[in-house]
């Protein structure tokens, strides 16, 4: 512990103090640097020849990591304390704990991580399928399934762990009890919680302490880290890769076509640059105010962009049709009022004297439903048409844009020539997709448009709140700005493109401009048409 902490990283504490005292300066670490460019020569040689050499390279670093897990598993389990640390992970929860919104937000922001959703990932990789052979759902529940499965056998592992060293500490300190008595030990030396350890503390300092305590601890240190490793490469060539093919794949790659090795070079000498940031002492307390910033602030937003796009924007003008213009703005802007209004009041109402959490988030749902059935009564009022009640709801509140994904992928691999083209929100059509599990049922478009879409606006305005409150982790105001100004450029990026969409195609090829200020100029004009196409990708 205390050769990670001088040798490799420094404390937020450590940096408050001597930021402090003035003498802060963020001393380079070689060892860090040095380890860092061999990472990158390593991404690189996993995407240089794209798809085709990450394909191989997965062969090994995803099964090697699984089978290490297990031996893990296995070794762990004969370790004395190893059942109280499994008590402690699937038995012993902390109530108060669980109702932290902070705890569920960073809960979302590793489960959107690990998976790569939000980050182009699984669309670069899917773009790789034949769209006639690739089974959507089934792909879906194969991934999120796999990836929590793995993710909860890394916590026995970790668990079984952390309760020997638990016990190792509990035996240690009915000796330091008998120093203190005589002495020679003072009270805080028998002072220990491994259960509330986490971040880089399990991996680095937990975990190999009671690597150390084992029968040829060198071997087993090898094995644990080794499978850091991979698992580490597996994720950073994912995320790399996924750079690399839009680079290959966008209008200027297409009409440059760079070979795979220059593009992977590109990428990789970036992320190489970019790293350069987490070199210096202070280099995982950087890291961890730019995880905090992407996936807490900006993974969880773009989510709930992508929902919004999704449930709310895309075959809008179906719901147009139906009802009219009016009744569908109406609502639409009304549900998100309530919303709005409702989470402000649920965490506002506990900062007044006298009010507990419990009143205030029951006032703020209470707010929240009676503003949404205020926003169903009056676009109903203003709809048009002579629809029936039920259909009029339908073509108001439904989740027209997930429907038309839902279709399209049941359909993906159906056998239309014998079962017919599945068509969604009949009797029949919503029981067959219930009960097979290669369709999306129509539970699909709900948990878009409403569930998934409201949590993640709800936990973005607890995340805003929490941060004003007080400064994440309590770092100092500069470092924390970094962060802060990376979730900007890459807020910025996203709305670069929805307002400006055209500068995703061809200005050659659509523009029908001869000059390059012309192409330039009809890139760069945002127009209602492009504008819906922008929100529809």
């Amino acid at each position: 512990k205390q050769w990670y902490q001088r040798r490799v990283a420094i404390t937020a504490g450590d940096i408050s103090m001597a930021t402090d005292a003035g003498d802060f300066e963020g001393t380079f670490n070689w060892k860090v640097f040095i380890s860092m460019a061999i990472m990158w020569v390593l991404i690189f040689l996993c995407i240089c020849k794209g798809v085709k050499s990450t394909g191989w390279v997965v062969k090994f670093t995803v099964p090697l990591p699984l089978l290490i897990l297990v031996v893990l598993i296995i070794r762990g389990a004969f370790l004395d304390g190893a059942g109280d640390g499994i008590k402690n992970y699937l038995i012993k929860w902390d109530p108060e704990t669980l109702s932290d919104p902070t705890i569920w937000s960073e809960a979302i922001g590793q489960v959107f991580f690990s998976l790569g959703v939000c980050m182009g990932v699984m669309t670069t990789y899917s773009s790789h399928n034949k769209k006639s052979k690739t089974n959507v759902p089934m792909s879906e529940k194969a991934i999120s399934l796999s990836d929590t499965g793995i993710a909860l056998l890394g916590g026995f592992a970790i668990y079984e762990m952390l309760g020997y060293m638990q016990n190792t500490c509990l035996v240690f300190n009915e000796e330091v009890a008998a120093n203190i008595t005589a002495g020679i030990a003072a009270e805080d030396e028998k002072t220990c919680d491994y259960y509330g350890m986490s971040s880089t503390g399990l991996a680095f300092i937990a975990y190999p302490q009671g690597i150390a305590t084992l029968e040829a601890p060198q071997f087993w240190g090898i094995v644990f880290f080794g499978c850091l490793i991979m698992l580490g490469i597996d994720s950073a060539f994912s995320l790399v890769e996924t750079m690399a093919t839009f680079l290959k794949d966008c209008w200027v790659g297409l009409r440059l076509k760079p070979a795979n090795w220059m593009v992977a070079l590109l990428v990789s000498g970036v992320g190489f640059l970019a790293g350069l940031l987490y070199v210096f002492d202070s280099g995982l307390v950087m890291l961890d105010i730019v995880d905090h910033y992407i996936n807490m602030w900006g993974m969880i937003l773009i989510g709930m962009l992508e929902c919004c796009a999704v449930g709310w924007v895309y075959k809008i003008d179906n719901q147009y049709e139906k009802v009219g213009k009016t009744s569908v703005l109406v609502y639409n802007t009304l549900f998100f009022l309530s919303l709005l209004a409702g989470t402000l009041f649920g965490i506002g109402l506990p900062y007044i004297e006298g009010v507990e959490e419990a009143a205030g988030l029951g006032v703020g749902l209470a707010v929240f439903i009676g503003g949404w059935l205020v926003a169903i009564a009056v676009s109903l009022i203003l709809s048009e048409g002579d629809l029936l009640l039920g259909s009029k709801m339908w073509a108001i509140m439904g989740w027209h844009g997930a429907d038309e994904l839902r279709v399209k992928a049941n359909n993906c691999v159906r056998d239309t020539k014998y079962d017919g083209m599945w068509v969604p929100n009949t009797w029949r059509s919503e029981a067959e997709a219930l009960r097979r599990h290669d369709c999306f049922a129509i539970s699909f478009g709900f948990l878009i448009k409403y569930f998934s879409c409201c949590l993640l606006f709800v936990i973005t305005l607890v995340n805003i709140k929490n941060d004003i409150d007080s400064p994440y982790g309590g770092y100092p105001a500069r470092l924390l700005a970094v962060g802060q100004l990376i979730f900007v450029f890459m807020l910025c990026l996203v709305l670069l493109v929805l307002v400006f969409p055209r500068i995703m195609y061809d200005p050659i090829k659509h523009s029908g401009r001869k000059t390059t200020g012309g192409r330039i100029a009809w890139m760069l004009t945002p127009k209602p048409a492009d504008i819906a196409a922008g929100a529809e990708c």
